[in-house]
């Protein structure tokens, strides 16, 4: 009769870890390239957030800091430091009694950390452009 030989299957068992999205890994304020940035410590478009614009460039980082719950906001200056931004300088701002330019009030602040802000995809609005007024000229 026919000799038949069935050919004999080996299986090796793979152990795969789950696969890494870079999408959803962020990278530290510090390793951020020169640009302008938005966070904010809410997803939610309903609800009231805490955002923060900054302008990064070379060592520094310029930006506001705005609370939609208080209605307060600052304009700050500092140095990036892993996920921190920190030797942070706040700008007040000075109502001018005249037509003159603003005028501006230099304080320390308190470091900002972003362990728990979202980046957004949109670009800067205009209060990083006011903020940028009250530090650019101080960085030379």
């Amino acid at each position: 009769m026919f000799d038949c030989k069935l050919p004999i299957l080996k299986f090796t068992l793979l152990s795969l870890a789950a696969p890494t999205v870079l999408g959803q890994i962020r990278p530290t304020v510090q390793s951020l390239p020169d640009g302008d940035y938005r966070y904010r410590d809410s997803t939610g478009i309903d609800r009231p957030f805490r955002e923060i614009q900054f302008r990064k460039r070379d060592r520094y980082i310029i930006g506001s800091d705005f609370d939609k719950r208080t209605g307060k906001s600052y304009c700050f200056r500092g140095i990036p430091q892993h996920n921190n931004i920190i030797n942070i300088t706040v700008g007040i701002e000075i109502s001018p009694k005249t037509a003159q330019k603003i005028q501006w009030k230099l304080a320390p602040g308190n470091p900002i950390n972003f362990d728990k802000l979202y980046p957004l995809q949109a670009g800067p609005g205009l209060e990083l452009y006011k903020c940028l007024t009250a530090f650019l000229p101080k960085l030379k």
